[in-house]
């Protein structure tokens, strides 16, 4: 790895930590990494299955399968039929998994404000640009 892009690794690091504590450091309900993105994905795309988001996050489905009753347990999730397979159970967010992210997400956004305003309008439109770019060329995984 040239030094530029290890430089750039460590400081997304960097942001993705202060976000992370920033959102969960004080909050007792705090959950796991792959139980966030779980949420995430649901308020994202909405209803799952089970084997699709063991695919997405990609774990086995017995693995997902006990973290959706984790999650069912806390009342972040929960399982209904596929309307089109009745052998099939989809997960869907509750609204306090709703919530959660809600929440969540609001106070990312709060906690980058006053750093972000330490760059002027165009550093920023810049820095935003440059981050979609590098993003659009990712390969396609899952995200946290």
């Amino acid at each position: 790895m040239d030094a530029e892009a290890e430089q750039f690794a460590y400081y997304l690091h960097s942001i993705h930590r202060y976000l992370r504590n920033s959102a969960f450091a004080h909050n007792s309900d705090t959950l796991t990494r792959v139980q966030w993105m779980m949420l995430r994905q649901l308020h994202r795309n909405g209803a799952m299955t089970i084997g699709a988001m063991a695919e997405h996050l990609a774990v086995r489905p017995s693995t997902m399968s006990q973290m959706v009753d984790r999650l069912e347990k806390l009342d972040f999730v929960t399982r209904k039929q596929d309307p089109q397979d009745a052998r099939v159970k989809q997960i869907l967010l509750t609204e306090l998994g709703k919530d959660i992210i809600e929440k969540t997400e609001r106070k990312w956004m709060e906690s980058l404000a006053e750093p972000f305003s330490h760059l002027n309008p165009e550093e920023q439109a810049t820095l935003v640009r440059l981050m979609k770019k590098l993003s659009d060329r990712l390969p396609s995984r899952g995200e946290s």
